[in-house]
């Protein structure tokens, strides 16, 4: 008893192509997911306080980062602004979510004023959850 035309067919082969199209595909994936989530909005020339119990957080995509640096200059999400446009910003925060995470990265050497007047700001918009970045040998290596 014959089983059909299937019997005879002794070169049927499975293509690898599309396979191999899918492995690459999902490899670029995730290399560029990773690689979005490492934008920590840092300001590069900030010498951190340093600290010898602080805790380390896991980071967030997002927690909103407000910088000073050694001459009281200040950064929103890496930017450069005023106190006056930093109180604009975060009003639009706080009408969207008053419970954010805020990260405060300052230099060792800012002057405490403009750190009184960022926490003032951030107090005014009543952001309480804010947290101040320090540089601690067992998590910044």
């Amino acid at each position: 008893m014959s089983h059909g035309k299937y019997e005879d067919d002794e070169d049927v082969a499975l293509s690898m192509s599309p396979l191999i199209d899918c492995v690459f595909l999902l490899l670029i994936f995730f290399l560029v997911t990773t690689m979005l989530k490492k934008d920590r909005k840092e300001v590069e020339h900030l010498n951190l306080p340093i600290s010898r119990s602080s805790l380390e957080v896991p980071p967030d995509d997002t927690v909103l980062a407000i910088a000073i640096d050694a001459e009281g200059e200040i950064y929103l999400e890496g930017e450069s602004t005023t106190i006056m446009q930093l109180l604009d910003e975060l009003r639009i925060v706080e009408q969207e979510n008053d419970g954010r995470r805020i990260r405060l990265d300052t230099d060792e050497n800012t002057p405490f004023y403009r750190f009184v007047e960022v926490l003032d700001a951030l107090s005014f918009r009543n952001l309480r959850n804010v947290g101040v970045r320090t540089y601690h040998e067992k998590f910044d290596k």
